[in-house]
């Protein structure tokens, strides 16, 4: 083999796969376990296999986390080449880019014939083993041998492996170290000091050194179901209306004035029923004013409600089937103490009528008696008794129109009112959102409909209105009670449920995002041609770590179908995930060219941009995803891909 930088596939040593924590293991060396011994910046060492396992062990252990993106600490805006900070991975152009924390010193042991074989491979993380088809392989192999690293060590070494198509995604990367020996030829002599392939972490950008990491927030954006609804009209199911017919005293007949108020009671009839409400019954309540014996005005105000009746009945004849109900119920006290409070009497005056008609421990007729001793009697007739002599009409009608309806006005209003008028004449026309609704008057109008009746289709209606509002919490609870009605279109709403949990998946612990992306497959298998199926789904991939899954499902969703600015948005995340950095960046950038008015792109490039350590750049983006959407602005500085130059004066901008 010679001596140049080599790869291979293929490695003799074994390839042991380990947990997460870094376990220290010596390798099994010769006995002597001697290198070789090299003087190394003016000092003598003797390399041995026991001293080679140490350093490694060391190394892995400062590096455990290493392929995890690391925000830079500097500010980059002047530089233009390509820079990783120690202990940053990236792919690029399907090639593995490392650079190591507190790096292995090579030049203590590549002397005489002496190289490093470094060993990469990757497995996939314990946490989505169940989900992975590709449970890991091998990278390749680095051979640093000294005049490889002499030509490679600034401005700082890398480790570079050809990936030739191989997926990294979401997978834990892994390491180990060898030493060869060459002969004078250049042909491979031996291996050993071999060590166990360790791990250095899991990718996923993160924030800022080995020993605080905090998981950097990234934007995707959620494919939001299509609630199809439909428009509906609601009116009330019924009303009663009242009319007052008065009678002279001690008189059962009609005069002119009562006989006009049954021709006004008849063009009442006939006005609601032109709205759509046909009268169903009148229920007419004969009363006597307190101005005679008890046993006399009972037998009048039965007389009186008779009447009435049989006057309507002659007018509404060619009403088919109208109840008529007539009962007598003597003096009216409630109506006299009603009176009473509206007269023109003294408050004392009012008080002496009111307790008399209270008073339990007289009969009617000794009630009366007393009245007619005030000496106001003369007011009290005129005012109150006369308007007590009547028979009080309720009439009740029922909605016979094409229309839904709700529960019945439960208030009972004079039929001559303009509020009852309103009352028949109101139609609830109800829909859901569209762009130039007033969202607040519409949604009002879906709430009182609420109250008086409740349908899965009005809730699917209220929670258009909530989406539109960004309230997605509501729009959830109102999908579900949406479902639980079990109509043709509950598996819609189901379905549109998913889609708002994948909101809440962040707040999820592992299983039951595991659970629900089960349930989006299981809709995917019976809904081939919804692309919001598929576009969630591949975001609940991303979410549970699985991103080379996710990235095959956007690149499906990309290819003979319209690119879309969520598209390029939501692959950039998962590839920034997995430290393509060039590569989501290129993304987030074809987003905004799609879209400029997509916030999350912008904040997402802000993001790429904190980790090259561009802040000039991060504030620009900052500012454009501020704009667009200002709840951004509260998401800064709980974001630890801004915490290194959030100290910057120029971000005080933000703190406000």
């Amino acid at each position: 083999m010679s001596p140049e930088q080599t790869y291979s596939s293929n490695r003799s040593f074994p390839l042991i796969i380990c947990a997460f924590v870094v376990v220290a293991v010596l390798s099994a060396c010769k006995p002597e376990g001697l290198i070789n011994k090299v003087k190394y910046n003016d000092v003598k060492y003797v390399n041995t296999c026991e001293t080679f396992t140490t350093e490694i062990n060391k190394l892995i252990q400062d590096n455990n986390m290493a392929s995890r993106l690391q925000v830079s600490k500097y500010d980059n805006s002047d530089f233009t080449y390509f820079y990783l900070e120690p202990g940053q991975i990236e792919i690029k152009k399907d090639t593995l880019f490392i650079r190591l924390n507190k790096d292995l010193e090579y030049g203590k042991y590549l002397d005489k014939g002496v190289a490093v074989h470094v060993n990469a491979s990757y497995q996939a993380s314990d946490k989505v083993k169940d989900l992975e088809k590709n449970q890991g392989g091998e990278i390749g192999t680095l051979v640093v041998n000294r005049e490889y690293y002499v030509a490679h060590r600034k401005p700082f070494f890398m480790y570079t492996f050809p990936l030739n198509g191989k997926e990294l995604e979401g997978k834990q990367l892994m390491l180990s170290f060898a030493i060869a020996k060459y002969k004078k030829d250049g042909s491979l002599k031996n291996y050993f000091c071999e060590t166990d392939a360790q791990p250095i972490g899991t990718a996923l950008p993160a924030c800022c050194t080995a020993d605080t990491w905090a998981a950097t927030d990234l934007q995707s954006v959620i494919g939001m179901p299509k609630i199809d609804v439909q428009d509906e009209a609601f009116r009330y199911k019924g009303f009663e209306g009242t009319i007052d017919v008065l009678f002279d005293e001690s008189s059962a007949k009609l005069s002119y004035d009562s006989s006009y108020s049954a021709l006004v009671i008849q063009a009442f009839v006939e006005k609601y029923k032109n709205l759509g409400y046909r009268i169903q019954d009148l229920d007419l309540t004969g009363w006597a004013s307190p101005g005679g014996r008890e046993k006399y005005n009972i037998k009048l105000s039965q007389q009186r409600a008779d009447a009435l009746r049989k006057s309507l009945e002659i007018l509404n004849g060619d009403i088919e089937g109208l109840d008529i109900s007539a009962e007598g119920k003597g003096e009216d006290w409630e109506r006299v103490k009603l009176l009473t409070r509206a007269s023109s009497l003294a408050a004392e005056q009012k008080a002496e009528v009111i307790a008399i008609a209270d008073d339990a421990s007289l009969t009617n007729d000794q009630k009366e008696a007393k009245l007619r001793k005030v000496s106001y009697w003369n007011t009290l007739v005129p005012e109150v008794l006369v308007k007590a002599r009547h028979t009080f009409t309720v009439m009740d009608f029922d909605y016979n129109g094409k229309a839904k309806t709700l529960k019945r006005f439960d208030k009972r209003l004079p039929v001559a009112s303009q509020e009852l008028e309103g009352i028949a004449k109101k139609v609830f026309n109800v829909s859901g959102y569209s762009e130039g609704k007033n969202a607040d008057m519409e949604m009002a109008t879906i709430n009182e409909v609420l109250t008086k009746t409740a349908s899965p289709n009005l809730y699917a209606m209220r929670a258009t209105y909530h989406m539109a509002n960004q309230d997605y919490e509501k729009a959830f609870e109102d999908l579900e009670k949406a479902s639980m009605f079990r109509d043709a279109n509950s598996s819609k709403y189901s379905q549109a449920i998913q889609g708002y949990k994948v909101l809440f998946a962040d707040e999820y612990d592992m299983e039951k995002k595991k659970q629900l992306l089960v349930a989006y497959n299981d809709l995917a298998d019976k809904n081939p041609g919804d692309r919001t199926l598929f576009f969630n789904r591949a975001i609940l991939m991303d979410k549970i770590g699985y991103l080379s899954g996710a990235l095959t499902e956007y690149e499906n969703l990309l290819q003979g179908n319209t690119v879309t600015a969520a598209n390029y948005t939501n692959r950039g995340v998962a590839r920034l995930k997995t430290n393509m950095v060039s590569e989501a960046q290129a993304d987030f950038l074809a987003a905004v060219a799609a879209d400029q008015k997509q916030a999350e792109a912008y904040f997402n490039l802000a993001v790429v941009s904190a980790y090259q350590g561009l802040t000039q750049k991060t504030m620009e983006y900052l500012d454009k995803a501020v704009q667009l959407n200002p709840d951004y602005k509260d998401f800064i500085f709980d974001n630890p891909a801004f915490s290194v130059m959030s100290e910057d004066p120029k971000f005080e901008k933000y703190r406000n």
